[in-house]
């Protein structure tokens, strides 16, 4: 019994021992940017998902687009988020911050929404009332004759 746990306190040592230690790119991208770029990636695959038809219609590629907005390249973004990744504070944080940035634009894209849905409203609002004015001031398009000529009445002579 002795010898077992002897045996897991030496194994858990030799494991704690074999930790990788990466070094700092050359190119590391900052973490501010590291934000900027991860919210945006965020976004781009997202968008992948929901139109990829539209995506592919268009001639947009999203990697490249992203390689270029931020003028970065795909071994710069891979060799900065493995670094980022063994620092689990630095990565945590960064990851924060997309999560804020990505929340901040869906609340502005909501107001924005429930604005075009209030003018498509207001809009539609006023083309109902508009067509009922002119559906009441519409004549009837056939007049029959009989609307034309009065009815003589009956006269009644009471005896």
């Amino acid at each position: 019994m002795r010898f077992l746990k002897v045996f897991i306190f030496a194994c858990f040592l030799s494991s704690c021992q074999n930790i990788e230690e990466v070094n700092k790119p050359d190119n590391l991208i900052p973490q501010d940017k590291m934000v900027e770029v991860l919210t945006e990636l965020a976004i781009l695959n997202s968008a992948k998902n929901k139109n990829k038809r539209t995506l592919e219609e268009t001639g947009l590629q999203p990697d490249t687009y992203l390689y270029s907005k931020y003028e970065i390249d795909s071994l710069q973004l891979a060799e900065s988020t493995t670094y980022y990744a063994k620092k689990y504070d630095q990565f945590d944080n960064i990851y924060q911050k997309v999560r804020q940035n990505l929340e901040v634009k869906k609340a502005k894209l909501e107001v924005i929404r429930e604005e075009e849905q209030r003018i498509e409203d207001s809009i539609r609002t006023a083309a109902t009332k508009d067509t009922l004015k002119i559906d009441s001031l519409k004549t009837p398009k056939t007049i029959s004759k009989d609307s034309l000529v009065s009815k003589p009445q009956s006269i009644r002579i009471n005896n």
